[in-house]
């Protein structure tokens, strides 16, 4: 079924909102990797903190545990207190977590960082998405899901390579990165506003679309299909980034930019592969456009398996990056079909919990098999799982007729 626009369908608000809902989604792939290239110096100044072979390594991995936990709660709080206070709060909170490695000389206090930083990541990431939602209806959502998770995988490759630059020149200075939340502040503040929460006189600015649009009540297992596909991508998706390092060592690629460049090409494909999401989806319903994306992966990942050099390497992963561009905005999207105003943002919540709670699993899933299997192995199977996952998404599209 498509989703034209129709003339009637507001055009949503301008440039200056646009892009600080945008800026605000690439904050969110800041959590983690940004610091990844300091973690040795990091683990040679608090060598003498007991535990620290355990406790630098969860300086990386702690912000998505908080964002997984604290994400549903995040979500009933933008439900029941506004979307605007959340979101400023949580940059707030962003660049008071964030830069705590840059001041701090204990690595317990740079790990209670981490974990605030976790949860201003859940407060960001939720309302950013509940706000798409309210500002933008029909196709033009679609679009603006798509530059979203456009964002958010070209920010991935900036500020990575921003904190390995920083990186070189002191194990602090990827921690500075994350007072880029300090300039979007004052637009979050004076550029948003807080959706109406029903049809009425509005504000005399009809730019400003309703939350009120959307259905009635919630049809679980729809939604339930959508929490599915965000744990999925994310188990399937962080497979690359613990795995194919070591894929390409056994291949003959020992230099560790190699991995980098790698994943950063994945990233590159994962942001074309989101902007061309909304054609896409004005041509195909919700589920079929999730069997095509699934599919495009399971094709990337079975090229991983059978790549014998680099170059078929880095090739195969473009295939698994258009898809996991594609997938990300038809989450948010269909989600945002599927939920009633007043339950948006606990229902993204809901979405942001299995998004990161698939991160927190993946390596529970490729680690035991690399033993059985190895790396190639790992890939393969895991290709296969994805490709059924698609042809259930298929089936699903076949049996609601275009419905979504």
């Amino acid at each position: 079924m498509t989703h034209p626009a129709h003339d009637s369908e507001p055009a949503g608000p301008g440039f200056v909102v646009r892009a600080t809902l945008l800026c605000a989604a690439s904050l969110t792939v800041m959590a983690g990797a940004t610091i990844s290239p300091s973690l040795p110096a990091l683990y040679d100044h608090f060598s003498g903190t007991p535990g620290v072979e355990f406790l630098a390594r969860l300086v990386l991995t702690l912000p998505a545990l908080f964002i997984a936990v604290c994400s549903p709660l995040a979500g009933a709080i933008v439900d029941r207190f506004g979307r605007k206070p959340v979101i400023v709060a949580g940059a707030v909170l962003y660049v008071l977590g964030g830069t705590t490695g840059l001041y701090v000389d204990s690595l317990a206090a740079v790990l209670v960082g981490r974990a605030v930083l976790g949860v201003a990541v859940a407060c960001v990431m939720t309302t950013t998405i509940t706000l798409i939602g309210d500002y933008w209806q029909g196709e033009r959502r679609g679009r603006m899901m798509g530059w979203m998770s456009a964002f958010m995988s070209w920010g991935g490759v900036v500020f990575v390579l921003l904190g390995g630059a920083l990186a070189e020149l002191h194990w602090r200075g990827p921690f500075g990165v994350y007072l880029a939340a300090l300039g979007l502040l004052p637009f979050l503040a004076v550029a948003l506003w807080e959706p109406e929460r029903s049809r009425g006189s509005g504000h005399g600015e009809t730019a400003r679309p309703h939350a009120a649009e959307g259905p009635a009540r919630v049809n679980w297992p729809l939604i339930g299909v959508v929490y599915f596909a965000a744990f999925m991508l994310n188990v399937v998706f962080y497979v690359v980034p613990t795995q194919a390092p070591f894929l390409l060592r056994e291949l003959g690629v020992v230099a560790p930019i190699a991995a980098g460049v790698a994943i950063a090409a994945m990233n590159v494909a994962g942001g074309i592969g989101s902007l061309s999401y909304g054609r896409l989806r004005a041509r195909l319903s919700a589920p079929a456009v999730f069997g095509v994306s699934f599919g495009l992966i399971a094709v990337g990942f079975m090229g991983v398996a059978a790549s014998g050099n680099q170059v078929a390497f880095m090739i195969a992963l473009v295939f698994t990056g258009l898809g996991v561009g594609t997938t990300f905005p038809n989450i948010t999207n269909w989600l945002m079909v599927l939920a009633p105003p007043h339950l948006r943002g606990r229902l993204v919540g809901g979405t942001t919990m299995c998004i990161f709670f698939g991160q927190f699993v993946s390596p529970l899933f490729s680690q035991p098999l690399v033993a059985v299997v190895g790396q190639s192995g790992t890939f393969a199977v895991a290709a296969g799982v994805v490709a059924l996952v698609s042809a259930g998404f298929w089936g699903l599209a076949v049996r609601l007729g275009g419905r979504d």
